[in-house]
């Protein structure tokens, strides 16, 4: 039982044609230079840089912190000075420990 009459014989040729300009303009929308796949890539893309843009945030705002601390508290900026410099007090004294090459550390 078919529910639409046959096709004429004149129009077999166009209906192939459209058949296969369908299936080329669904191949172009899927595998195009901006189909679906590239879409889909783009938005990996996206996501990953907002992650990247939401951790350099995180780290601007601790180094904003850490700024404002240097120039505000003077006991943290001597205890920096020390620790890296390896500054001390006019009434401190110094210890150093040598270890030998071969000791495991």
């Amino acid at each position: 039982m078919s529910f639409l009459p046959p096709c004429p014989r004149k129009y077999k040729g166009w209906l192939a044609l459209g058949i296969v300009g369908l299936v080329l303009f669904a191949a172009v929308g899927v595998y195009g230079e901006h189909g679906l796949l590239d879409l889909l890539r783009m938005r990996g893309e996206r996501q990953s840089l907002a992650q990247m843009a939401f951790g350099l945030q995180q780290r601007n705002e601790a180094l904003r912190t850490r700024i404002v601390q240097l120039q505000s508290d003077d006991r943290h900026l001597e205890r920096l000075a020390r620790e890296r410099l390896g500054y001390v007090k006019e009434d401190e004294l110094v210890y150093r420990v040598r270890v030998p090459h071969g000791a495991p550390r």
